[in-house]
């Protein structure tokens, strides 16, 4: 009787938790964005059950992350009552960005039955050698896929949107609706980030592809075109396009930046550089252990950032200092 009583006041508190209840974004969350992302956590969660090609999916978000930013601000648009040229803007950078992210994941067949990330596997089975593979791997793993997979990532999402809600109502205290300099620099670099991230995955693609069809190669990883600048330059893009996209809003709206209370507005695109660099490092721990070239990659290229690579010559003189390093230990 406790512990029903307990969860019945539990979960409703969690329900109002997030979204927030706070006056930040041109409002409080609406009981319809509210019941969107707990309706679309839970579905997911419980999609992971459905066994395709014989085993439990974790790629469920993945594969309505191009989408889900959308949503929520298509939602906000029918809630405004007016359409500004900033409003138009943002709409279109971030339905551009969906529709093409959407068009790579399916032209690489990650919406396929049965498609999944190849990462996920490698964090399983990392939970399973901390925690083995018996009852209590399975509850540990369990919480993990329900608190991160479906819980945090959804709400990453709707994080890294929610600073367009102002700009989306209406409300823009900056120069009267007008636009400065500093709003057309940002949306300039957003663009740009929106086609640095096409070209490097476009590149990415016809690599792939190219491989497929050789039925490998020396290599077996891209390393040309934006890729030779930057190991990960489809990240680096991902990152900046967001941290832009909060960056204008809260200018645009009048958001005082350095108030606590505001941090929503940033949180999500810093929360999501973190998250994207604990993914980068994860794919290059796997890298490294299927391509033996890919650790003179990471020490000719920059890891993120794109930057000019290295020469060879200190290709050779950073290869000869671990070397060195190695056997003093």
């Amino acid at each position: 009787m406790t512990g029903s009583c307990t969860l019945s006041h539990t979960l409703p508190t969690v329900y109002h938790a997030f979204p927030p209840s706070v006056q930040l974004y041109g409002g409080a969350a609406t009981c319809s964005e509210r019941a969107f992302f707990w309706s679309s956590t839970v579905l997911c969660y419980l999609l992971t059950f459905v066994r395709q090609q014989g085993r439990r999916n974790y790629s469920i978000v993945d594969r309505i992350w191009p989408l889900y930013p959308v949503v929520f601000l298509l939602q906000w648009q029918l809630q405004s009552d007016r359409l500004t040229q900033q409003s138009v803007v943002i709409q279109a950078l971030v339905y551009t960005w969906g529709l093409r992210l959407c068009f790579n994941s399916v032209r690489r067949g990650d919406y396929r039955w049965g498609a999944e990330d190849y990462r996920w596997k490698h964090v399983q089975g990392a939970f399973s050698q901390v925690f083995g593979r018996g009852l209590v791997g399975a509850v540990v793993w369990e919480i993990f896929n329900l608190g991160f997979i479906a819980v945090f990532q959804l709400a990453l999402l709707y994080l890294i949107a929610v600073p367009a809600r102002l700009v989306v109502l209406g409300q823009q205290p900056n120069n009267g609706g007008g636009w400065d300099v500093k709003q057309v620099m940002l949306a300039m670099g957003m663009a740009l980030a929106l086609v640095g991230e096409a070209v490097a995955d476009q590149q990415q693609f016809r690599y792939q592809q190219r491989k497929r069809a050789q039925g490998g190669d020396r290599v077996g990883f891209v390393h040309s075109g934006l890729w030779k600048y930057s190991r990960h330059p489809n990240v680096f893009c991902e990152g900046l396009f967001w941290a832009l996209l909060s960056v204008f809003c809260m200018h645009t709206s009048g958001v005082d930046f350095g108030v606590c209370e505001n941090a929503w507005f940033w949180a999500g695109a810093a929360v999501l550089a973190l998250l994207l660099s604990l993914s980068v490092r994860l794919t290059e721990s796997i890298s490294t252990s299927k391509y033996p070239a890919y650790k003179a990659y990471m020490v000719k290229t920059s890891r993120v950032v794109p930057m000019l690579a290295r020469d060879n010559r200190d290709v050779v003189d950073i290869a000869h200092s671990f070397s060195f390093v190695r056997k003093q230990q």
